[in-house]
């Protein structure tokens, strides 16, 4: 699996969770496996996207697309700069349990 990740502000959170909502099955017909939204705690407008794919090659028919058409997409958002893409692998993975008596109560 790779995946594809980018960080950007918007304008109404609620409003772009449900356009994400509705493009789920065009993500779906472009190969998208899963998606994430995060939202920041500490500003409620910036998001951070996951999308997981089965490989690059998918990933990138995705990014040119014209059914996504990122570039009108991130001409919408009307940003000062555009985001920066990341397509990677998970490379490391690790669940660490806490030490005995240093969790939560």
């Amino acid at each position: 699996m790779v995946y594809l990740v980018t960080i950007f502000p918007v304008e109404d959170y609620d409003s772009y969770v449900a356009e994400l909502e509705r493009s789920a099955d065009r993500f779906a017909r472009l190969d998208v496996t899963a998606y994430w939204v995060y939202r920041a705690t500490d500003d409620g407008r910036e998001v951070m996207n996951v999308f997981q794919f089965p490989s690059t090659e998918h990933a990138k028919r995705f990014l040119r697309s014209p059914e996504v058409d990122v570039p009108r997409f991130l001409d919408s958002l009307t940003l000062e700069i555009y985001p920066t893409f990341f397509l990677g692998e998970q490379t490391v993975s690790r669940e660490l349990t806490p030490p005995p008596g240093t969790g939560p109560a």
